[in-house]
């Protein structure tokens, strides 16, 4: 299967017109170069050289190639360079889910430590239903989650931040003490 590798090789030959020079340019022996190019052709079904000509000179196909891995290569630079850019400059975060409901008990206190404790660290926000938070936590998409219902999944790891009553015994607990 064609790969990167493949498209620098052939990048290599196309440019210095001369297998030996190509090599020695990518740092790697001149026979496995022309197995490399070699197996490329006949993966592609086209022949890319005029080895018989001195210097190599492009076929056709080789032309319409070259034009092709040479945007491949530069586009894959530009991929490069720019996750590079981003790594240096992105600052840390951390991915919380959370249920609505929480929103109005301790959740805003609980996030509010959490920042003045981390700094540097970028916190965000996403509101999602706790079935959802099982399956970002397990695709990795949000590094915590905050919500009510107890999930017994062993790839998550749990731990209960504050107990709180059902609304019906908190109920049933008001009247006795009216």
């Amino acid at each position: 299967m064609m790969d990167l590798r493949h498209i620098r090789y052939f990048a290599a030959v196309a440019a210095e017109r001369n297998f030996t020079r190509a090599a020695e340019r990518l740092g790697v022996a001149q026979p496995p170069l022309s197995r490399q190019i070699k197996e490329l052709e006949l993966e592609l079904g086209v022949v890319l050289f005029d080895r018989d000509s001195r210097p190599i000179r492009l076929t056709e196909a080789g032309r319409i190639f070259h034009e092709q891995a040479t945007r491949i290569l530069s586009s894959t630079e530009q991929l490069r360079r720019s996750m590079q850019r981003l790594s240096a400059s992105e600052k840390r975060r951390f991915v919380v889910g959370f249920v609505a409901s929480i929103v109005y008990g301790m959740m805003p206190e609980v996030i509010r430590k959490f920042r003045a404790q981390s700094e540097g660290l970028e916190i965000q926000l996403l509101e999602m239903t706790t079935l959802e938070q099982v399956v970002a936590l397990k695709d990795g998409r949000i590094d915590a989650g905050l919500g009510r219902i107890r999930i017994d999944d062993p790839a998550i790891q749990r731990e209960v931040l504050q107990e709180e009553a059902l609304m019906g015994r908190a109920a049933e607990r008001n009247k006795k003490v009216s």
